[in-house]
């Protein structure tokens, strides 16, 4: 009987030890391991001119200062020769410093992407506002050599070609309005959709649009094993992280690099998303 109570005392010990190991493991080591993704994607409609563009996705970060994790996320990005850098919402959180998130910002506009920096907003962009009202806010991104998006679009010219860059307000806040974003655009061969939340895809896939980039998610944050993300956002839960197929448009959610409520990641590493576009050329 005592040898009994002992080797259970002994696995409780065990269990205990592992248990603490993996708490500081989701704590300090996994937030800041940040993993880079590379995709291809393969459109028809693709024109030419914008074969092998490479797309920088980058969401949910949750600035709160001009850190280690900032400066390695700039260092990184600086060998990747990105085309165009998307940045699909959540720059802030409760706390954030503006003066960090602008220094951030002005750090990836030095890279000089060949097609600049666009941005949309999302949940926490809305609760915890960079400045006071709306038109500041734009100033703001400007600013820092960003075109922030707010239910309109723009355009990717190269050659004879144009791509349509479509930016929605953040669904889940109820501030997304497609309609309005698509007015006075003239249809391209090639639109991509940034939003904030995941949960519009279905109606993106209805517009046909081609590709749509998201984040919001942060993949569930903690994830188990058989399981998966123990968590999701009200209207995401089918969008958990990476791709997913409609009838037209297809859609990468990343899992975005910073965390929110609790500063912990679990087996759902944080992630830039570098998404290289390839033209599928039509069969004969």
């Amino acid at each position: 009987m005592i040898g009994g109570t002992a080797r259970i005392s002994r696995r409780f010990v065990l269990i205990l030890a592992l248990a603490q190991l993996l708490v500081i493991y989701a704590w300090i080591v996994e937030p800041h391991w940040i993993e880079v993704t590379s995709h291809e994607a393969w459109f028809k409609s693709l024109p030419g001119e914008f074969n092998g563009l490479v797309i920088v996705h980058l969401s949910d970060l949750h600035i709160r200062k001009y850190g280690a994790r900032e400066r390695w996320v700039v260092a990184r990005l600086a060998g990747s020769k990105p085309g165009v850098i998307v940045i699909t919402g959540d720059l802030t959180l409760e706390g954030s410093d503006p003066a960090s998130i602008r220094q951030f910002l002005t750090a990836l506009h030095e890279l000089k992407p060949t097609f600049g920096i666009w941005a949309v907003l999302g949940n926490h962009d809305h609760w915890y506002p960079l400045a006071s009202g709306k038109d500041e806010v734009r100033t703001f991104y400007n600013n820092a050599g960003v075109s922030l998006l707010v239910n309109e679009g723009g355009r990717l010219g190269r050659g004879l070609d144009t791509l349509s860059l479509i930016g929605v307000d953040d669904p889940f806040s109820g501030y997304a309005n497609l309609g309005e974003s698509l007015r006075g655009m003239q249809r391209t061969p090639f639109a991509v959709l940034l939003t904030h939340s995941p949960e519009i895809f279905m109606r993106a896939d209805l517009i046909k649009f081609d590709l749509v980039l998201a984040g919001h998610t942060h993949g569930g944050q903690v994830r188990l094993p058989g399981i998966g993300a123990l968590w999701l956002p009200a209207g995401s839960e089918p969008f958990e992280s990476g791709w997913f197929y409609g009838q037209y448009a297809r859609m990468y959610v990343t899992r975005g690099i910073g965390t929110s409520i609790l500063p912990v990641r679990l087996f759902c590493r944080p992630e830039i998303a570098l998404i290289t576009l390839r033209r599928t050329e039509p069969k004969r």
